[in-house]
């Protein structure tokens, strides 16, 4: 019988001590054991608001993070405006154009280049790659494109620098658009 009460002694006290040690292990390193105390980690949750966008949505879309936001507008599924601003400053502005009307006669490349988003500064639109071409404004802000000798041509690679007018919000930004005419 003594046996009997010592293994059974012997089995509570066993299961007390599991349930004391998985109770300190399960602590994070430095806290005890309180009964008043409840479980803060030292690492913070996010404020920040990070606005996912749905799939190529059309719209006026911000993506917010921390000191940044992301503004787009995405017109007929395509990215016609991207802008970034940091900390309350604009970093960059990019105005992409639409295509309107593109084809190949004879040996030249015709493109019709306008803009969706209106802005009052000015858009200087160049192709470095492309020696023999000339820029030609047409009627409603359309600029008409022929490049000369475009027979081997699969892509064309513009360039377009915004100057900002003087009560422009935009800023001065450099940047490329690439329009794939043969894949």
């Amino acid at each position: 019988m003594e046996k009997k009460l010592n293994l059974q002694g012997f089995t509570i006290l066993l299961v007390f001590y599991v349930f004391v040690a998985t109770s300190f292990a399960c602590q994070p390193k430095g806290d005890k054991l309180s009964p008043g105390k409840t479980n803060s980690s030292p690492i913070k949750p996010r404020t920040e608001a990070i606005h996912a966008l749905s799939k190529k949505k059309d719209g006026f879309h911000n993506i917010v993070k921390r000191d940044s936001i992301i503004q787009r507008i995405h017109l007929n599924d395509k990215l016609q405006y991207e802008s970034l601003i940091l900390e309350g400053k604009r970093v960059y502005n990019y105005i992409f154009p639409i295509i309107s009307d593109s084809f190949l006669f004879e040996d030249k490349y015709y493109l019709k280049i306008s803009y969706p988003i209106p802005f009052s500064g000015t858009i200087e639109t160049t192709i470095p790659e492309c020696p023999d071409y000339v820029l030609t404004p047409l009627d409603n802000g359309i600029l008409q494109v022929v490049i000369y000798n475009a027979l081997d041509l699969s892509a064309v690679d513009l360039k377009f620098n915004y100057s900002p007018s003087e009560k422009d919000s935009l800023v001065c930004s450099e940047y490329y658009f690439n329009h794939v005419i043969f894949n």
